[in-house]
């Protein structure tokens, strides 16, 4: 029943989870329960020196809806994976049931983000390196980013691309430093949805991520041909994706 599966939406850096609202809106029409993650380093009064916040904040989000009862599908945009990973660790079914704890995360959904190993931060996994487009400021704390119409938007229309540059919020750079403990898609069913055009994580970057994992985990791919951002200009092709990862046949 879908009524029984809560879908979690972890935004990326320098968003606010309201950028999933096309799609939150199809699927509760399709009677799954929601709810959004507020990434406590996004916009902070004060930038934090890791992700451990972050952690916190979902990984209590993930708790409540388990402890309902509810299966959770927790859907990851961008740099949200690296603390969604780590803040599922202990949560997912497999690990509450041995625990006689009711609900858990039942699949992990990877939009166009990233799929890190054990000890990787997100700038390791560029080599070390910040992006050409990272706007780092001088005292390392701070990052924004630079042209984000062309790095996140390019396909969406105008006035989209002008209410979620609008949104967009400085965001706490050393989480990106932040390395991971644990790996979750390789203990919890995983989905990742390729974005054909996407020009923050390009779609040879993507494929390497995912098939680096040797598909040992059995991580399924759906493509969309879309940028960064394909919650805007294709939220009924993400929309389907995440129901076919919560376990619907359509």
């Amino acid at each position: 029943m879908n009524d029984s599966t809560t879908v979690l939406f972890v935004p990326g850096a320098w968003h606010s989870p309201d950028c999933f609202d096309l799609v939150i809106q199809r699927l509760e029409a399709a009677n799954y329960k929601t709810d959004k993650v507020h990434l406590p380093s996004v916009g902070p009064p004060k930038h934090y020196s890791n992700f451990d916040v972050d952690v916190a904040q979902i990984h209590s989000q993930i708790e409540r809806a388990a402890d309902a009862g509810q299966n959770v599908v927790v859907v990851v945009h961008s740099y949200g994976s690296l603390p969604s990973n780590e803040a599922i660790k202990g949560l997912d079914i497999k690990s509450r049931q041995k625990n006689g704890l009711p609900g858990g995360v039942t699949h992990l959904f990877f939009c166009c983000s990233f799929v890190i190993k054990e000890g990787d931060s997100l700038i390791g996994a560029f080599g070390g390196n910040d992006l050409p487009w990272f706007i780092v400021g001088d005292d390392k704390l701070e990052v924004a980013a630079d042209k984000p119409e062309e790095i996140f938007y390019h396909d969406c229309d105008p006035a989209q691309i002008q209410s979620a540059i609008a949104a967009l919020q400085p965001h706490s750079y050393q989480t990106f430093h932040s390395p991971c403990t644990y790996a979750a898609w390789k203990d919890v069913p995983s989905t990742y949805l390729y974005c054909i055009q996407d020009a923050a994580i390009p779609l040879a970057v993507q494929k390497m991520m995912v098939e680096g994992t040797g598909q040992g985990s059995g991580m399924r791919t759906e493509t969309v041909d879309a940028s960064h951002s394909p919650f805007f200009s294709k939220p009924d092709e993400v929309t389907a994706a995440i129901r076919r990862a919560a376990g619907e046949n359509f």
